[in-house]
């Protein structure tokens, strides 16, 4: 997404310079990018929405590269290269958090506390793990999932549903997938006026200014404390349990008054 690239390339214009892409992982559930500064990021894998060839031409290339040239990539229509951007914006984003502590204040908000009795919540990506706590907040929880699903305790949404109920809903948790599959923004114009707009998940790692400015409320994500076991998670196709029971801890911005 091309806000979060430009604000990366500003904020770290100095420091990202000289940092390079240390090594690239691209697992069946998620990519990972870990830089030379010790700094790591993980992104979803969409290999349930690749089409055609998804060969990378230039694989084994991607390490040894500037940093600031390989989170371009999150800007490609490409979904493999996107996802090898995005996770390498997580990561200049993880060094963005450490270098500027006083500008990225983390909350310790989690997500469900965001939910109040009787809202009406749309998830656009299934949370499996959400759905029990949610609905014994309430009955009105409604999917948008692209993968087939099955599960009664939630109102499936076709496509030609997903607008109506996102423009009705309290609360919108929207899968940090959306950054690599460049849906976020369609999703966002369809928003209304919900309360809490949240980006979650391990995708959703990012600096949160820019998607404050465009109607999040909250970002998210995880931090990865230790890069070199993420990457052996992520190659034995680990997801976000393992990650946060390994080698990753949740983070969280909440959006102020003055954002």
């Amino acid at each position: 997404m091309k806000c979060l690239v430009d604000y990366l390339r500003d904020e770290l214009k100095a420091e990202a310079s000289k940092v390079r892409v240390k090594d690239v992982r691209v697992g069946v559930v998620y990519t990972g990018v870990v830089l030379s500064s010790g700094h790591a990021g993980v992104a979803y894998t969409p290999v349930h929405e690749f089409s055609g060839c998804h060969v990378l031409p230039y694989a084994g290339s991607v390490a040894g590269r500037s940093s600031l040239d390989v989170i371009n990539m999150a800007l490609s229509p490409k979904l493999v290269e996107a996802a090898i951007g995005i996770a390498a914006v997580n990561a200049l984003s993880s060094m963005a958090f450490e270098i500027y502590p006083e500008k990225y204040v983390s909350s310790n908000v989690d997500v469900l506390e965001l939910i109040k009795a009787g809202d009406i919540v749309t998830m656009i990506g299934y949370f499996g793990p959400l759905v029990s706590e949610i609905t014994r907040k309430t009955s009105e929880l409604y999917v948008s999932e692209m993968k087939t699903i099955v599960d009664n305790r939630v109102n499936i949404l076709s496509q030609s549903e997903t607008s109506e109920a996102l423009s009705a809903s309290d609360v919108v948790l929207i899968s940090g997938s959306t950054l690599v599959n460049k849906t976020m923004n369609e999703i966002l114009s369809l928003t209304g006026n919900a309360r809490e707009v949240v980006l979650l998940g391990p995708t959703a790692s990012v600096v949160p200014q820019p998607l404050f400015k465009r109607g999040i409320t909250a970002v998210m994500g995880i931090r990865i404390l230790n890069p070199e076991k993420m990457l052996r998670v992520i190659s034995e196709a680990g997801g976000t349990k393992q990650l946060l029971s390994t080698c990753a801890e949740k983070i969280a911005f909440l959006k102020t008054q003055d954002e």
